[in-house]
C-alpha cells in the first residue's frame, strides 16, 4: 500500500487514496461476492429522494432547515456519502442539500463524457425540483469545487455564495506539468474501478478545464477558499498546488482564504470540526 501511495502524488484529486486502491485490496483480501457486499459502502440512506432529469433519475437527500441554503458537491469518484461526517452539523441550522452526479449512487449516467457543463445544467435541474428556494452557497471538493465555480458563473443569480475546498484551479495541470512535478491527475489504469460516474468525468476532463478557463468567475458573491496545509519544504507537486491555490482565491476579489493546519486533500474528512466550524462563520457573515 505504501509503494502504491508514493506513485500518487498529493496534488490529485483525493490525496487520502483513490477509491479504485480501497476497492481493489478490499476485494482481494475478501473475495467474491462477500467483497462486492462488503467495499461497495453504505446503503441508500432512508431518505433518499429522486428527481428526473432529462429523462434519468438523480439521488439527493435534503436535511435541516434554515437560509442560506447550502449544496454540498463532492469530488471526482465520490457521492454525496462524502460530506456524512459534516452535512449534520451544518442542517442544525441550514438547509443543506446533498445529490449523487450521474453516475454515482443511485443516479443513472449518462452517455460520453461528462464534462462542467453538463455538471452544471444537472445540477441547475436538480435544485428546480428539490422544492428549495435559492440562492444557495455552493460548497464543492476537489472537482466538486470546479463544478461549483462553472455552476456559479453561468448561474449567479442563483448563487449567495461558493466555498472552494481544495478545489482543482482550471490550470493546475499545465503548471503541473511545467514543473515537471510528476503525476498531475488521477492514473487513468485506475480510473476503471471507480463509478461509471467517475470514468466519464475523468473522461471530459479537459473539456472541463478547458470550458472553467474560458468563463469568466462569478462577481460580487463571497467566496471561501479551504486549502490544506503544504510544508515549509514542499515537493515539486505541492509547491504547484499551495501556488495554484493562492491564485485561485486571488481569481475572487475580497474572497477569504483558509489554510488548515493539518489534513489533506479532503479535509472534510480529516478535519471535520474544523471544517464545519469555517463553514459556519461563512455562513453565519451572509446571514
Amino acid at each position: 500500500m505504501a509503494s502504491i501511495a508514493r506513485t500518487i502524488p498529493s496534488d490529485t484529486f483525493r490525496v487520502r487514496g483513490p477509491v479504485a486502491v480501497t476497492l481493489a485490496l478490499c476485494m482481494m483480501a475478501i473475495g467474491g461476492v462477500a467483497a462486492l457486499k462488503a467495499c461497495a459502502g453504505p446503503a441508500h440512506p432512508a431518505d433518499e429522494r429522486t428527481a428526473l432529469i432529462d429523462g434519468r433519475k438523480v439521488a439527493f437527500r435534503v436535511l435541516g432547515a434554515g437560509r442560506p441554503a447550502v449544496v454540498m458537491v463532492s469530488g471526482l469518484g465520490e457521492g454525496m456519502a462524502s460530506f456524512k461526517d459534516v452535512a449534520p452539523d451544518l442542517a442544525r441550522d441550514h438547509t443543506v442539500i446533498l445529490y449523487d452526479r450521474a453516475g454515482y449512487g443511485a443516479s443513472a449516467p449518462t452517455a460520453g463524457p461528462r464534462d462542467a457543463d453538463g455538471a452544471s445544467r444537472e445540477l441547475s435541474a436538480l435544485l428546480a425540483q428539490s422544492g428549495v428556494p435559492g440562492p444557495y452557497v455552493v460548497i464543492g471538493h476537489s472537482l466538486g469545487g470546479t463544478y461549483a465555480e462553472y455552476f456559479a458563473a453561468r448561474n449567479p443569480g442563483a448563487v449567495a455564495g461558493l466555498v472552494l475546498e481544495e478545489s482543482r484551479p482550471s490550470d493546475f495541470e499545465r503548471r503541473c506539468l511545467a514543473a515537471r512535478a510528476g503525476m498531475c491527475g488521477p492514473p487513468a489504469m485506475l480510473m476503471r474501478f471507480e463509478p461509471l460516474g467517475a470514468q466519464r468525468e475523468f473522461a471530459g476532463l479537459e473539456a472541463t478545464m478547458r470550458e472553467v478557463a474560458a468563463t469568466a468567475p462569478v462577481q460580487g458573491k463571497p467566496v471561501l477558499v479551504l486549502s490544506r496545509a503544504i510544508t515549509d519544504r514542499p515537493a515539486a507537486g505541492d509547491a504547484v498546488w499551495r501556488d495554484a491555490q493562492a491564485d485561485l482565491a486571488a481569481r475572487y476579489p475580497g474572497s477569504a482564504h483558509v489554510t488548515a493546519a493539518e489534513g489533506g486533500h479532503a479535509l472534510h474528512k480529516d478535519q471535520p470540526t474544523w471544517f464545519t466550524a469555517q463553514v459556519r462563520t461563512f455562513l453565519a457573515e451572509l446571514r
